[in-house]
């Protein structure tokens, strides 16, 4: 709501503005009668005493004049209340000027009353001002006639004449204040009335053109929806609750008509368009709808005698949070398939091919491991023996991860519990002359070769160590091998013995010996860390971080 102020001079200059064609006709008008009667009197009666009285009133025509003219300048549209003031009250002025001097013989004297009246009738009915204006410019001229009438010496003449003129002459502007004020009020709720109508066609233009923009904007989107479809290569349609078809995009439209049925499905029943529907797919539709749930299956189908396999995917559509209809796409996946089986196959055959690398890797270690038995046999120098020993012992423990990979399901990891438990028992084969006991405590892990392979050769080295040094002359005893998965991908081994212990100066940083030089070195390569201690026998254990490559399933889709 606007304040008062700022509506009063709206009103204002809907008042003016809205009463300039009434103002300019009867202005008009009032000059043309004025110039008209002075011209008639002037030829009629020429000699008549009263027309010089009258024509000194024609003061006031050329401001009457001004007051049409005005109103065809379009700069002085806002100033016209100002103006038609000053003119009035310069009528004001004419009105004093014309009696004041006249002597109350003259001829055509009892006639200025009468002239007075119509004047302040003119300033009611044909100037458009405000009401308190208006009274007070009326106000203006009965205090002109009243001060011009004393003045000249008709009040002391003729009494009982003044005061009955000057009571015609309230009279006629009470009239004119009456007018005034039932032309004001009015036009005030002309006012209102027209402002409110305004108010409420501009709220009813916004909500058309807003209207307007929103179905222009929904076409628009509507339309662009449709092309998106149409431009999508899988088949796709959309039914309602009732099982009929709203919308078919034109690679369906074009696939049907391929397959000489309707081309137009939309507004068909899926039941008349397949008779011998599947049960199934009209529960998973119902399924949709109830749970709003998208469902994806694959489907085999014979088109024209070539078998081809479809993805078929529904989609719950929402309104109000409520499933209204279900859009099946339809993605042709024969291609798809033939790629994938391919990649199986090639899957299968690449696995073969590592599974027979392996296995030659293995054999290939056999043969090495043979050569240095002949080796062993043709020379009988113990340190030789033990050191071509002790590097059959290493190629073993590669040779069995090449035996396990040649096995195993996955060809690209171990099941290290599995690996460590044979090769203990190889090297517990070796030294079958020793009373000792080997325990295992392994808990089930896989690695990849890579971790494998060094894990292997410190058990090796760390094993075969107890065997030799732990035990002197055959001593019973015996020897743990604990594996253990901690938090995250870190994991424990451990190998300890109960036999004589660590020397008092025993330092793996320090050691010159080949073995705990390929255990600094393998530990370095894990990223690992060893400990060791010689509390009741010797204990080596080793954290390291087991590095697991992500299973591939060949037959996963793209």
């Amino acid at each position: 709501m606007k304040p008062k102020k700022e509506l009063n001079k709206e009103f204002l200059a809907y008042y003016l503005n809205s009463s300039l064609p009434s103002m300019r006709l009867g202005l008009i008008i009032t000059i043309l009668l004025f110039i008209f009667f002075a011209i008639f009197n002037q030829v009629v009666f020429p000699a008549l005493p009263e027309l010089n009285f009258y024509l000194r009133f024609g003061l006031i025509g050329p401001f009457i004049l001004l007051s049409v003219i005005v109103m065809y300048i379009p700069a002085l549209a806002g100033r016209l209340t100002r103006i038609y003031i000053t003119i009035n009250l310069i009528i004001c002025g004419i009105i004093f000027y014309v009696r004041a001097p006249a002597s109350p013989t003259q001829p055509g004297y009892q006639h200025y009353p009468a002239w007075v009246m119509l004047l302040i009738m003119g300033l009611f009915t044909f100037y458009r001002l405000r009401f308190r204006t208006l009274t007070l410019l009326g106000a203006l001229m009965v205090l002109s006639y009243a001060s011009a009438t004393i003045l000249n010496g008709s009040f002391r003449n003729n009494v009982n004449s003044y005061i009955n003129n000057l009571f015609f002459v309230i009279a006629i502007y009470s009239v004119g204040f009456f007018m005034a004020f039932l032309f004001e009020k009015l036009n005030w709720r002309n006012f209102l009335h027209q402002k409110a109508l305004s108010e409420n066609y501009k709220k009813l233009l916004s909500e058309t053109r807003e209207r307007k923009e929103a179905e222009e904007a929904f076409r628009t989107s509507e339309l662009q929806y449709h092309h998106t479809l149409d431009a999508i290569p899988d088949w796709i349609y959309v039914i309602d609750e009732a099982g009929r078809i709203t919308l078919v995009n034109s690679s369906l439209m074009v696939a049907c008509k391929l397959q000489g049925m309707p081309d137009n499905l939309a507004g068909m029943m899926l039941s008349e368009l397949y008779p011998q529907f599947p049960d199934s797919i009209g529960e998973q539709i119902q399924l949709v709808f109830s749970t709003g749930t998208p469902s994806v299956r694959e489907m085999k189908q014979e088109i024209n005698g070539e078998v081809r396999y479809f993805e078929n995917r529904k989609i719950p559509v929402f309104r109000d949070h409520k499933v209204i209809q279900v859009m099946t796409i339809i993605r042709d996946r024969s291609k798809e398939r033939e790629v994938e089986e391919l990649k199986f196959k090639n899957a299968e055959q690449k696995e073969v091919m590592l599974r027979e690398i392996h296995h030659r890797v293995k054999n290939n270690l056999a043969i090495v491991i043979s050569l240095l038995n002949l080796q062993l046999r043709n020379n009988s120098d113990p340190e030789l023996r033990r050191i071509i020993r002790d590097i059959e012992m290493r190629i073993r423990s590669m040779a069995l991860i090449h035996e396990h990979l040649y096995r195993s399901e996955n060809i690209d990891r171990i099941p290290l519990d599995q690996y460590l438990r044979s090769l203990a028992s190889i090297i517990m084969g070796t030294f079958s002359g020793y009373h000792v006991n080997l325990v295992t405590d392994l808990e089930p892990t896989e690695v990849s070769i890579e971790t494998a392979l060094p894990l292997g050769l410190i058990t090796n080295e760390l094993l075969t160590n107890a065997f030799k040094y732990a035990f002197p002359l055959h001593h019973e005893g015996e020897i743990l091998i604990h594996l253990k998965k901690g938090p995250g991908d870190q994991c424990t081994l451990m190998v300890k013995d109960n036999g004589m212990g660590l020397p008092p100066d025993f330092n793996m940083d320090n050691q010159s010996s080949l073995g705990m030089f390929i255990i600094r070195l393998l530990v370095e390569q894990l990223d690992g860390k060893i400990d060791y201690n010689s509390r009741n026998g010797a204990a080596f254990t080793m954290t390291f971080r087991n590095f697991i490559p992500k299973k591939k399933n060949p037959q996963e889709t793209l």
